[in-house]
């Protein structure tokens, strides 16, 4: 028996619930011990802190168990969460946004279901992990790359529906998927896009059908459960030159993103870029206390010792470019000339055959040939063994003053909740996702609960300059639903009306994004409600 039942639920029925979903995916595919359960909570959370804690979880391996499962759970009113691998951890990991809820993780479907080497695509279940699938292409030989974030053990199909990014001309994975299987919260399955026909052949290849292009309602929702998705890869290049960017200081900031800007657009740069600040470089390789043991943030004259020290600039790039090898000569001369126009700028490129073997590459030039790893997780550590992390991520336009306008307007607000500056800026040809992370020591009571004050005052500050955040821990994912306020709301109230429509028992993954189904909707959104 467990001791946590799911909110509205008796044991009784409880009980009668969970003896359903042991028929449909064995006594091996419910968990429900206090070990289990706890890697499906928010694993950077205070150890005394149970808020975002399941009741079970489930582990189906097939479309139709998971079908069975979602009948079950309106019979018996049982909320569930699904995750496909459960690693998003800096914005709470495989946990349910509301106490008590079954999470329904897919892991255990994990086949790669199709590789097409002519269309560069790959047909993944949402248990295949990056780095299985790139095990996968290595082992059948295929001549693909697949686009890989900084941590390789997330889901393929999890990571798209997040909106997540890669690092080569594909990473931008939400755009990059094409045709999903769902099954909707009534337990019944549904195929998008070209999908929808019985005899199609271009599911995979042709994003959009006859209709309404409805794969986006998938996306950061609790409107189905996603169980295949395509992805397009791609073709290994003949050669891959692997480049980075240093400036010295921090008002060249400006200058390099509208000059990268003029890269992007004109598709001299054809990847995803991404930029690091000192301490997020510093903190990949080492531990804070190496360079500094004082309290509050770490000063300035810290961190022009670790740019010295480390031989770095206040703002690091990393780009790469694809192609022949006179091509590739050609687009990495015009990167140089035009980024030259930078004082002191300091600009670097290997390059390499686009078969070159793993271990003959550098760790730090792997990912944007979509050779995935696990080696960004040493960060956490940043203020302790017992590391954890809280991520923030608002958005910018790709415009220099803008992006140094936020960084100015965030960072004073982390440092005066006591937190080191962390930024990660992914550049898109028009836009940035600007990632801070709160690292903070999990066993410490006072820094996790400071990590979620600073999260919300940052918040309060981007909204009100105009930035919104695309993606946010559980803690903070009505307030990040509140910030889109056009027209009083009216985002959230077409949410609403969708999911009333398709999930009238309200039992898929309520909370999720801030969309909670009707029964749920008038409680005051806090932690509390999701208690």
């Amino acid at each position: 028996m467990t001791s946590i039942l799911p909110p509205g639920v008796g044991q009784q029925a409880f009980d009668a619930a969970l003896q359903a979903f042991a028929d449909v995916v064995g006594d091996d595919g419910l968990l429900k011990s206090a070990s289990a359960l706890k890697e499906y909570s928010d694993p950077y959370a205070f150890a005394a802190d149970d808020v975002f804690t399941p009741s079970a979880v489930l582990l189906p391996t097939s479309v139709d168990q998971v079908s069975a499962i979602l009948g079950i759970a309106n019979q018996y009113s049982v909320p569930l969460w699904a995750v496909s691998q459960g690693r998003n951890l800096g914005y709470g990991g495989g946990a349910p946004r509301v106490r008590g809820s079954v999470v329904v993780s897919l892991r255990r479907m994990n086949r790669v279901l199709e590789v097409n080497e002519e269309c560069a695509y790959a047909v993944v279940e949402p248990g295949v992990s990056f780095i299985d699938l790139y095990e996968h292409l290595r082992a059948g030989g295929h001549k693909l790359v697949v686009s890989v974030p900084d941590l390789g053990w997330g889901s393929v199909v999890g990571n798209a529906l997040e909106y997540g990014r890669g690092y080569t001309p594909l990473g931008d994975h939400a755009a990059n998927h094409c045709g999903m299987e769902v099954v909707l919260p009534d337990g019944k399955l549904f195929r998008t896009g070209m999908g929808g026909l019985s005899r199609g052949n271009s599911w995979h290849v042709y994003r959009h059908a006859f209709g309404p292009s409805l794969d986006g309602l998938f996306m950061q929702s609790n409107f189905g459960i996603v169980t295949r998705m395509g992805v397009w890869l791609m073709p290994t290049p003949e050669w891959y030159l692997s480049g980075s960017v240093s400036v010295k200081r921090e008002a060249d900031l400006a200058p390099l993103i509208d000059i990268v800007r003029k890269l992007l657009l004109d598709r001299v740069i054809e990847n995803y870029p991404v930029l690091a600040n000192p301490l997020t470089v510093a903190a990949c390789s080492s531990t804070r206390d190496r360079w500094y043991q004082g309290e509050g943030p770490v000063p300035e004259s810290v961190i022009e010792d670790i740019c010295r020290e480390m031989g770095i600039g206040r703002w690091n790039m990393r780009f790469a470019l694809y192609g022949s090898e006179a091509m590739v000569d050609a687009q990495f001369a015009a990167v140089t000339a035009a980024l030259s126009r930078i004082p002191d700028v300091r600009i670097d490129g290997r390059r390499y055959k686009g078969d070159t073997p793993p271990d003959e590459i550098p760790p730090m030039d792997r990912s944007q040939i979509g050779i995935p790893s696990l080696d960004i997780l040493a960060a956490v550590k940043w203020r302790g063994e017992a590391g954890g992390h809280m991520g923030f991520s608002p958005v910018s336009p790709l415009v220099g003053q803008e992006v140094r306008r936020q960084c100015e307007l965030l960072r004073p607000i982390m440092n005066q909740h006591g937190f080191d500056y962390m930024g990660g800026i992914l550049v898109s040809p028009r836009c940035t996702l600007h990632i801070l992370e709160f690292i903070y020591d999990a066993a410490d009571e006072g820094q996790v609960r400071e990590a979620r004050q600073g999260c919300k005052a940052l918040l309060k500050a981007a909204a009100a300059a105009g930035y919104g955040e695309y993606r946010s821990h559980l803690e903070h994912m009505d307030d990040v639903a509140r910030m889109y306020d056009f027209n009083d709301g009216a985002t959230m109230r077409l949410n609403n009306l969708i999911k009333d429509a398709l999930d009238p028992n309200g039992i898929l993954s309520p909370g999720k994004q801030g969309i909670w189904p009707r029964a749920m909707r008038p409680r005051q959104c806090t932690r509390e409600a999701a208690s």
